[in-house]
């Protein structure tokens, strides 16, 4: 690699390093992301957007719901839900001047509306004392965002439980993978009676419809009382939605697009950069993986675009990611896309892509062998791993080993809401896992977390410590030994700088 090629990397690793003194110490606990270190187990009554832990522990404006509320596994029944009545919005217009009163949360979506590019919708829809109006709605073709707000005239304090969303002819299955539904700028959800609260909603556009405009939104709020929130019986649900007309294809004349089809190196493993689109919106970066690789990539680490125009050069840093994991985009983790900030230089003269490595393992290590009896670590996917000897500090059962991880090296990523991240450091674990005799069982999630444990600590020097569980059941200390849980990602940086100049007009 040129010498100035590795300042630049050198000069983005010290950027990132201090916006991890801005984000300061984080601690994600593990109440508040055990789908994600616990397992799927309850995956498909989960919103999912990008790096969920890392957001959930960063701003209490946004929430990801999930089947703590009582919905119901496959999504919600609308012939119990029905009854919305949809009209124009009477509500007085004023040119999205809640949402501009004040900084938005999503930093993206704030961006989009002071340069006007949010298309005002302005219907209603009512439904058992409940009113939600959407403001307004726009769409690059690869993003969509919805501004509404939710009036409460009812005598009971709601939240908003779920949302379903529909594409012509198309209704994105749950789990909703990409999803997110976040106030906008409120920090409290929840709705008293007499009030209202302004959220944005936001999903990646299917890549399966192109030519359709008509778009269906529901919102579904639930009480706040326990048997509310525990219930699995719609009864305590009520639908709102709205149908209206957003156009994918409404700003092709500012999009541009560069083919690439150029291989990038890192490991062995070739990851071919397919082409660069550039929106009012975002700039995409759409990857693919060569099925050849002998390894599964997670991710790459510290990617940097830059783009030159004539004497002008933009640095496009902390991408956000759209994969199999977090979208309905890609049906495998063959393909994926870095999402980088929108650019005025869309059509430069040179594009450039840099990163320090990536985070990748071969899939015969993806595994957790261990022996609940002799509460031993036979084989773990990655380096690092030191078992918590103090188990009982923590409440932990004998079906469970507690592991604590120390990495470095972290890598950062800009999530939904445009604010910068620190990379997810667990594992994603199976929801199943197999005995020595070979027999299958589900694994279960703990009702309760454990004390004083789980989560991530990320520290101002870039340096950061992971604790989770190696949970199984109650009687899985009595199953022949050792048992065999699969990992579906976990964090392993090789560290390995490459850059590649994708586009240039010389």
């Amino acid at each position: 690699m040129l010498e100035k090629e590795e300042r630049v990397l050198k000069q983005d690793a010290q950027e990132v390093h201090l916006h991890a003194e801005e984000i300061q110490e984080l601690k994600i606990h593990n109440a508040m992301r055990s789908g994600m270190a616990q397992g799927k187990k309850r995956s498909k009554r989960r919103f999912y957007s990008y790096g969920a832990g890392a957001v959930l522990a960063a701003a209490a404006a946004i929430f990801v719901l999930v089947s703590s509320i009582g919905l119901p596994a496959e999504g919600t029944d609308d012939s119990v839900l029905g009854g919305s009545v949809q009209a124009a919005s009477t509500t007085s217009w004023n040119d999205f001047a809640d949402y501009r009163k004040q900084p938005l949360t999503n930093r993206v979506v704030g961006d989009i509306l002071e340069r006007n590019l949010v298309k005002p919708v302005r219907q209603s829809a009512t439904n058992n004392g409940y009113r939600m109006d959407v403001d307004g709605a726009v769409t690059d073709g690869r993003k969509v965002y919805i501004l509404f707000s939710v009036q409460n005239d009812s005598d009971t304090e709601i939240i908003p439980a779920d949302t379903k969303i529909q594409f012509g002819d198309f209704e994105v299955p749950y789990p909703h993978r990409g999803a997110a539904l976040e106030m906008a700028y409120d920090s409290d959800s929840r709705i008293p009676p007499g009030g209202s609260k302004d959220f944005i909603y936001s999903t990646n556009y299917p890549a399966s419809i192109t030519d359709s405009k008509d778009l269906k939104f529901t919102v579904i709020l639930t009480g706040t009382s326990d048997q509310a929130l525990v219930s699995s019986s719609n009864k305590y649900r009520t639908g709102l939605e709205v149908s209206f007309q957003l156009d994918p294809g409404r700003f092709k004349d500012q999009e541009h697009t560069l083919p690439v089809n150029r291989t990038l190196t890192v490991d062995g493993q070739k990851i071919k950069v397919r082409q660069v689109q550039y929106t009012p919106f975002n700039t995409y970066v759409d990857l693919e993986y060569d099925e050849a690789n002998t390894k599964q990539i997670f991710s790459l680490l510290n990617p940097v675009l830059i783009a030159t125009t004539g004497s002008q050069t933009e640095k496009l840093v902390y991408p956000g990611r759209i994969t199999a994991d977090n979208s309905e985009v890609y049906k495998d983790h063959s393909q994926a896309t870095l999402v980088f900030r929108y650019t005025q230089l869309n059509q430069p003269d040179s594009t450039t892509l840099k990163i320090a490595g990536i985070s990748a393992l071969e899939p015969d290590r993806m595994k957790f062998v261990v022996d609940l009896n002799k509460q031993q670590v036979i084989e773990a996917p990655a380096n690092g791993f030191e078992i918590v000897t103090s188990k009982k500090e923590h409440s932990a059962t004998a079906a469970e080993i507690l592991l604590r991880r120390k990495v470095t090296g972290l890598s950062y990523y800009t999530d939904s809401q445009g604010a910068v991240q620190a990379e997810y450091i667990g594992a994603q674990l199976a929801d199943k896992f197999t005995d020595a005799d070979g027999q299958v069982h589900n694994r279960m999630n703990r009702e309760t977390p454990l004390t004083n444990f789980g989560g991530t600590s990320i520290s101002r020097d870039g340096t950061g410590t992971g604790e989770m569980s190696l949970s199984f059941d109650s009687q899985a200390a009595d199953y022949p030994q050792p048992l065999t849980l699969s990992v579906e990602r976990i964090w392993n940086p090789i560290l390995e700088t490459q850059s590649i100049e994708l586009f240039s007009k010389k």
